[in-house]
């Protein structure tokens, strides 16, 4: 799974390949403990304009009856996403992708689940991450444009030696390719994605808590 995952301003020319987009990029807040039912800056596409807008995690498809809906499709399995009620229409026809800093997994050692900090081996660069999306849903009152998931595989790499799941990522010359395969054959380009050079360290425990957001939060402790 992925549940919680870091965004910051992106400044850097080189990193945002949508010159109409460079200003808002620059504005996104800096967040250092997102987690699900909050709001994240995701890029999508409507026709053809490609927007970076706020959703909430946690994707609310037009049918759902309560907000707590999105409590169990803040991520969405890669293996399942053409079969399962919550994400077929979005991974039909509303492919989104999510800029992160990086992102948290914990894993099981002597003292409880000690969490660690994925990035970029470059930590300026971007992490590209596959998601879904819906428009705005009724229920949502928390300022959003609507509402988001992240794809998840099976991990592999440096991933794999925190947990089993990873989001799925995309090289930045990627993005245009996935926001535009609303219609096309998603699943097969999905399973063909690259693994980016990334670094891994454990992290202080206060990021359980979630209510702490701070930049020491991913600063690396001594290994456990």
């Amino acid at each position: 799974m992925c549940g919680r995952f870091t965004q910051v301003p992106i400044t850097l020319p080189e990193q945002v390949p949508w010159p109409a987009l460079r200003a808002d990029f620059a504005l996104l807040p800096a967040r250092y403990n997102l987690a699900p039912s909050q709001t994240a800056g995701v890029l999508i596409r409507e026709g053809k304009d490609t927007r970076l807008v706020k959703l909430h995690w946690g994707l609310m498809p037009f049918w759902a009856k309560q907000t707590t809906f999105g409590q169990h499709t803040f991520n969405a399995r890669m293996e399942s996403l053409d079969e399962k009620p919550a994400f077929r229409a979005a991974f039909k026809s509303r492919h989104a992708a999510i800029p992160m800093a990086g992102y948290y997994e914990w894993k099981p050692s002597a003292g409880g689940k000690q969490p660690y900090y994925l990035r970029p081996e470059h930590p300026h660069e971007v992490l590209w991450v596959a998601g879904l999306w819906e428009p705005k849903h009724p229920l949502l009152t928390d300022g959003s444009e609507g509402s988001f998931s992240i794809i998840t595989q099976a991990a592999e790499g440096i991933p794999a030696e925190v947990h089993s799941r990873m989001p799925v990522f995309l090289e930045q010359r990627e993005v245009d390719g996935w926001l535009g395969l609303g219609l096309g054959p998603s699943k097969p380009f999905l399973l063909t994605r690259s693994l980016p050079a990334l670094k891994c360290f454990p992290v202080a425990k206060r990021v359980n808590k979630g209510v702490d957001d701070d930049a020491g939060l991913i600063e690396p402790i001594p290994p456990v």
